[in-house]
């Protein structure tokens, strides 16, 4: 009997099923990152309103900032922190805007960083 011709939807159905577990898992992730944040930075009652800037804007200025042999990183992280910006306070977006921005202004880290792309 040729058994060629006959496919199993059952590799199918664990990859999908994996896939959805990963996005569970993930978005867990994301929500007890988000309690932790508000558990040790409370919302403020006064907010002054902020000026408003685009994604492109911020990922600009900060290439702006960083090495050239940087900027792939930078664009992964922004495009990240955008991704995940939904369900977080505008604080905690900002927490991860400023440490990317530190990141980005820290020599140490662009020596290490050197050293670890000439090495692979």
């Amino acid at each position: 009997m040729n058994m060629s011709g006959v496919f199993n939807d059952n590799d199918v159905t664990s990859l999908a099923g994996h896939r959805l577990t990963l996005m569970v898992q993930k978005a867990l992730q994301i929500r007890e990152a988000v309690a932790t944040f508000e558990r040790d930075w409370p919302p403020l009652l006064n907010r002054p309103p902020m000026p408003v800037f685009a994604w492109i804007e911020l990922e600009r200025q900060l290439l702006a900032l960083a090495p050239t042999d940087l900027a792939p990183m930078v664009r992964d992280l922004v495009s990240a922190v955008r991704k995940e910006s939904g369900p977080k306070q505008p604080e905690m977006v900002l927490r991860e805007i400023l440490i990317i921005a530190a990141t980005v202004l820290d020599e140490g880290f662009h020596e290490k960083w050197a050293e670890g792309t000439t090495m692979s």
